[in-house]
């Protein structure tokens, strides 16, 4: 069988003659470019079956050069992972706005480089490295919606096949039972049908209780304020201009996906700690001034940030206004900050600037931001997402526009705020270990079993490992039992760190920890686990212990429901053979079924 094509993009000369020789292991066809615009066009005249895109390079940087291969349409089905640096939290997102499939750290796992290209090549070879078998991977499923066929294929084409399954409908009436039949995630609505429109959609769906909770934006034609405003406050929650953008689209459904995430988790960990069930309107804004959440306006012009503080009179919210780049930071970083209304054009520190470093902060990563300019064009506003911007309004503001966004993303922080704090509940003995801070076992085994129950309903998998610290008998002979606790403290540290928002780690028992992996099949699982594994590995414990048998590491078992099991108990069960198939080949290892470890 002829070789598979994979075209590298990369100026530095060590880092390509590293992957070159890599895919000549692989048995993969290696075609070479040092600038983004000489692999543009090797892209066009060879048709590779994968893009191994640097995103530091000169000139046209990775994310424009990724851009215009997406938007191209003889190019955009090959799968760009992307080569970087710099891959810390936030850039995973940047890379996947611009059309990325994934990206891959430098300096480069040579041990793991093949398996991680492998899934996203297009089609099989007798040469390629194989593949963990993982069954079906999980995608979002995304509806669209249009009377037009053909602008329902237009869309679908802008969704990468390898982050989402598209589902179709055309027409409001056969939205409505696509929606009730398949329970998409997200929704992308057309407003302009005949007999059903988009607003009636809206209004019908976002009534009933079993399909409310499922986002949509509405794609819309219209230039006119009303027919957005009128939509947002029928409950979609955003909406895009036609022609539509491929990266501001990406980055939207991203965003809502997330958020439909929080508060599902938030939801369930509430069931799984016995509280009562999330009931409709608890998301609403506090009515006690004390709670109320703070939104800071950075704005030079006196007239319009007093325009901006008038649209948000009568809100239960308290304002804060920084007429510098320099004072609106300083207020995120001393003040409780929920949200940022944020001009770009400011005298000293420009809005990207000031937006870049409080996502970059890990104090204040997590407040919405909505940008507001006079600047058109999208190049800007591309720009703004790539950094991390929330919202974005053009001046002249309206102002239901903006109360309508505003409250769209309070939400989206409320949710955050609730699942990282667990309603105070999470700080209880009932539900946590008392060593480490993580969830206990009883709390483990209830969340399991209400989150395959809803996985189940909704069609998603739920990745789930079981990690266990290799010889920690010996290791609390040598050092003693106050070292031992001491080490179980720091190794739930690093697992918590390794893991996202919505994962959910625990003490299963002893030396061992159980982490549940939401909306993750069994390859990304894999992914996880050796993450954690690693960084386990490489973290520079407290005590001193570097000289025990070469330093302190853990065998992980790996499972996934309902590839692997169909009951709870089965997929721990799975996932506990798993490791002892790891501890038996050598320990410090990963393993999943069928049986193969990932050697360290």
């Amino acid at each position: 069988m002829k070789a598979m094509k994979v075209l590298v993009i990369e100026d530095n000369p060590i880092n390509m003659k590293l992957v070159r020789s890599l895919l000549e292991i692989g048995g993969y066809q290696c075609l070479e470019a040092g600038e983004a615009a000489t692999g543009i066009q090797l892209a066009r005249q060879h048709k590779p079956e994968l893009i191994l895109m640097d995103l530091q390079l000169p000139g046209m940087d990775g994310l424009t050069a990724t851009r215009q291969i997406k938007e191209d349409p003889d190019l955009q089905g090959i799968p760009v992972l992307a080569l970087t640096a710099h891959a810390m939290r936030g850039d995973d997102s940047k890379a996947l706005a611009a059309g990325c499939s994934a990206y891959i750290r430098k300096p480069i796992d040579t041990r793991r480089f093949l398996k991680t290209i492998a899934p996203f090549l297009r089609r099989g070879s007798s040469n390629a490295h194989p593949v963990v078998p993982s069954g079906k991977v999980f995608r979002p499923r995304i509806l669209v919606v249009d009377d037009m066929p053909v602008n329902v294929k237009i869309l679908a084409a802008k969704l990468p096949a390898a982050q989402f399954d598209v589902l179709k409908a055309y027409g409001g009436e056969e939205a409505i039972e696509v929606v009730r039949r398949e329970s998409p995630d997200l929704i992308l609505l057309d407003y302009m049908m005949p007999e059903v429109d988009g607003y009636e959609v809206t209004k019908v769906l976002k009534s009933d209780a079993d399909t409310r909770d499922i986002p949509i934006v509405i794609i819309t034609a219209l230039d006119g304020t009303e027919e957005k405003i009128s939509v947002l406050e029928a409950g979609a929650e955003d909406f895009l201009n036609k022609p539509v953008n491929t990266v501001e689209l990406l980055a939207r459904v991203n965003s809502l996906l997330l958020m439909k995430q929080y508060k599902e988790q938030l939801s369930l960990r509430r069931e799984s700690a016995g509280l009562s069930v999330w009931r409709e309107g608890e998301d609403a804004l506090p009515n006690v001034a004390d709670d109320f959440p703070t939104i800071l306006i950075v704005e030079d012009g006196e007239r319009d940030a007093r325009l901006l503080e008038s649209c948000l009179h009568g809100m239960p919210v308290r304002v804060l206004q920084a007429n510098s780049g320099q004072e609106a930071l300083l207020y995120a970083k001393r003040r409780q900050v929920d949200l940022v209304v944020l001009d770009i054009l400011l005298p000293d520190i420009d809005g990207f600037e000031i937006c870049r470093q409080i996502k970059a902060d890990s104090r204040t990563e997590d407040i919405q931001i909505v940008m507001v300019t006079c600047l058109r064009d999208l190049d800007n506003r591309i720009k703004g997402i790539e950094m991390g911007v929330d919202d974005y309004l053009i001046k002249p503001v309206q102002s239901r526009e903006l109360l309508a966004r505003i409250k769209t993303l309070l939400k989206k922080k409320f949710y955050l705020n609730r699942l990282q704090l667990h309603l105070e509940a999470a700080m209880t003995t009932a539900i946590l270990d008392g060593l480490t801070g993580l969830y206990n076992h009883n709390y483990l085994q209830r969340f399991l079993e209400l989150e395959l129950k809803k996985s189940a309903r909704h069609r998603y998998p739920v990745g789930f490992l079981l990690v266990d610290i290799d010889d920690f008998k010996a290791c609390n002979d040598s050092f003693g039992h106050l070292t031992g606790d001491q080490i179980l403290k720091e190794v739930s540290l690093v697992l918590q760190g390794a893991l996202r928002d919505t994962d959910l780690a625990s003490r299963y028992g002893g030396e061992e920890f159980a982490v549940v992996l939401p909306y993750c099949d069994k390859q990304n699982a894999q992914r996880v686990a050796e993450r954690v594994r690693e960084q386990i590995a490489a973290h520079p414990f407290s005590e001193k212990i570097d000289e025990f048998q070469g330093g302190l590491t853990v065998s992980i078992g790996v499972a996934a429901y309902p590839e692997d099991a169909a009951t709870p108990q089965d997929l721990i069960r799975r996932a506990d053979r798993m490791l002892y198939a790891a501890k038996k080949d050598g320990k410090n290892r990963v393993c999943l079924h069928p049986c193969e470890p990932v050697q360290s």
